[in-house]
């Protein structure tokens, strides 16, 4: 008696969730939770009165992983413990990541009797999570891939261009006098300047298509199951909305133009790294050529 009295005492004082569900069969609408401790209330919202009796899936949402959950019903259809991270949801609507272990107990006569959920939040870390790899794969300045994440991909899609024997297509784009604005106009300036950039040359671009700043002003467009002739209408197309759109800023406006260079794959490459070189050089033909063109690498 003295045991269950501390048991009670820990468990209610405790600041990770408990939740104790009995083993009402599933097919039969179990588990029912039958206790759940002051500190789920004071995360999740409900009362303890409001819960007991639910079903826990009163606690899911739109967002929980349908996997995740598969996993822990089969755990529990064969009596067995799980950990693992669901995405559950307060009272009022509001999304949490838990860290859950669920714990089989078992009756004198080794019947599973109840299940205990022990739960720790882990809204916040999961937040910095997504934070930090954000920061790793995003461009700080335009908010579009940078080149680590824009070339994890495209290594991706020349595995897929290979193994199908689809179309790949590499735009380079690089804006031109970029220094210019900046020893006119200030570093300020010229960080807006890519900014609007970036806005321009996403517009009508599909989904599968990839946008990335790759250093300075230079961009790479990388355009899955697209051939050359194709890839080069995108860029011409890219091309004369940025130089037919001036550039309104606080104090100024600019007209801005590009140069583009475009590859496709080809039989001779042996990486990515082969089409984005013959982009880059189209691109410093175009230079040459004049700026505010389009170049198609031979």
């Amino acid at each position: 008696m003295l045991f269950e009295q501390i048991f009670r005492s820990l468990v209610a004082n405790i600041n990770d969730v408990v939740m104790v569900m009995d083993a009402t069969p599933l097919d039969d609408g179990g588990p029912k939770i039958i206790y759940v401790n002051p500190a789920f209330e004071q995360l999740m919202g409900y009362t303890a009165e409001e819960v007991v009796g639910q079903n826990p899936k009163l606690l899911q949402g739109p967002g929980t992983d349908d996997e995740t959950r598969f996993k822990i019903r089969d755990a529990m259809r064969h009596g067995k413990g799980i950990r693992t991270q669901i995405l559950n949801y307060d009272k009022h609507g509001k999304e949490l990541w838990l860290d859950i272990n669920m714990v089989p107990l078992f009756d004198a006569d080794g019947e599973l009797a109840y299940y205990a959920a022990i739960e720790r939040d882990l809204t916040e870390y999961k937040r910095l999570q997504s934070h930090l790899e954000n920061m790793a794969t995003t461009d700080s300045l335009t908010g579009l891939p940078n080149r680590a994440a824009l070339i994890d991909c495209a290594l991706k899609e020349f595995d897929r261009a290979r193994r199908y024997v689809h179309p790949l297509s590499v735009v380079m784009i690089d804006v031109d006098h970029f220094k210019s604005v900046n020893d006119k106009h200030g570093h300020a300036i010229g960080d807006q300047v890519l900014q609007a950039v970036g806005v321009l040359c996403q517009k009508g671009l599909r989904g599968s298509d990839l946008l990335g700043r790759v250093g300075g002003e230079e961009f790479v467009l990388l355009l899955p199951d697209t051939p050359k002739a194709n890839a080069i209408f995108v860029a011409e197309r890219m091309r004369e909305q940025l130089a037919k759109s001036p550039i309104s800023l606080a104090s100024l406006t600019l007209s801005i133009t590009a140069s583009f260079g475009v590859a496709c794959i080809s039989e001779q490459d042996a990486d990515f790294n082969d089409i984005l070189r013959r982009a880059d050089a189209a691109m410093y033909q175009a230079k040459q050529n004049g700026r505010n063109q389009v170049q198609a690498a031979v």
